[in-house]
């Protein structure tokens, strides 16, 4: 099923200035500048506890900042109406526990959330979009199982149907891949890849370094709650630059198929 025709997305400029975020009182981020405009594919990495995941919150307006502001369009983004905010950004977690007993349909229905009216009936065309997302997403027949009955790979689709039903500006991705056997991720990656095409922008944390490769995203890298490096793809992904980030040795492995990948080195010339 295609997916109905959806309205051309708007342009917008998100900033983060000289942003500083504590959590459980100890400085998480520190004096972070990151401007992200509509349509661009934003990637952050960096190692475990660089503070990537507090930075995509604070991005949402989901934590406040203890100095600096995050602004959309000039206006702080946690003053910004919920709905309006939903009608910008989805938001796809790692994981969402405690989920009620809803249908995976009602997960992705929820979507709409910012496009219905208060206790308006969903239109012919939100019905659309949710089975047009449950198509795209693979999720056609298991629509009505209950969502904590599925396996935690079609958890997670069902998260990221329900982000692209939103059909906001863009979609924020907080390790999207981890739970997704290899021909998910394939097909997360063409997911994302028709997401984008559509101008539509898409912020992605992922320790997997194929996917903002894959996705040709600009590169935004953290260590210790800065900003290290932020350039293209290409500029970042790289050998040297990834040993500085993560402190582990990488090198480069030429595909099958042509491309260049750059991969952790799991084995030395010593263990051979």
């Amino acid at each position: 099923m295609s997916e109905p025709a959806a309205e051309r997305p708007r342009s917008w400029t998100l900033r983060c200035r000289d942003l500083c975020v504590q959590r459980s009182g100890r400085d998480v981020l520190r004096n972070i500048n990151l401007n992200l405009e509509a349509g661009q594919c934003l990637a952050l990495i960096g190692p475990n506890g660089a503070g990537k995941t507090t930075l995509m919150m604070t991005m949402l307006g989901l934590l406040r900042p203890v100095r600096g502001a995050v602004e959309l369009d000039g206006k702080a983004i946690a003053d910004v109406a919920p709905r309006s905010r939903g009608r910008w950004a989805s938001y796809v977690p790692q994981t969402l526990d405690g989920m009620p007993d809803f249908t995976v349909r009602d997960v992705v229905a929820a979507g709409r959330y910012p496009h219905v009216a208060p206790l308006a009936p969903v239109s012919a065309r939100d019905l659309a979009v949710i089975d047009a997302a449950l198509s795209q997403s693979g999720l056609t027949e298991l629509a009505d199982r209950p969502v904590n009955a599925v396996s935690g790979g079609e958890r997670q689709k069902t998260l990221i149907a329900a982000a692209v039903a939103q059909d906001a500006d863009v979609m924020f991705l907080d390790e999207p891949n981890t739970a997704l056997d290899p021909a998910y991720q394939i097909d997360l990656v063409r997911t994302l890849r028709d997401w984008h095409a559509r101008g539509r922008g898409a912020v992605i944390i992922s320790h997997d370094l194929q996917l903002p490769a894959v996705l040709e995203a600009r590169v935004a890298a953290m260590r210790d709650g800065v900003i290290v490096a932020d350039g293209p793809v290409e500029e970042i992904l790289r050998p040297d630059r990834l040993r500085e980030i993560f402190n582990a040795e990488f090198e480069i492995m030429e595909t099958s198929s042509g491309p260049q990948i750059v991969v952790p080195r799991l084995w030395s010339e010593a263990s051979d």
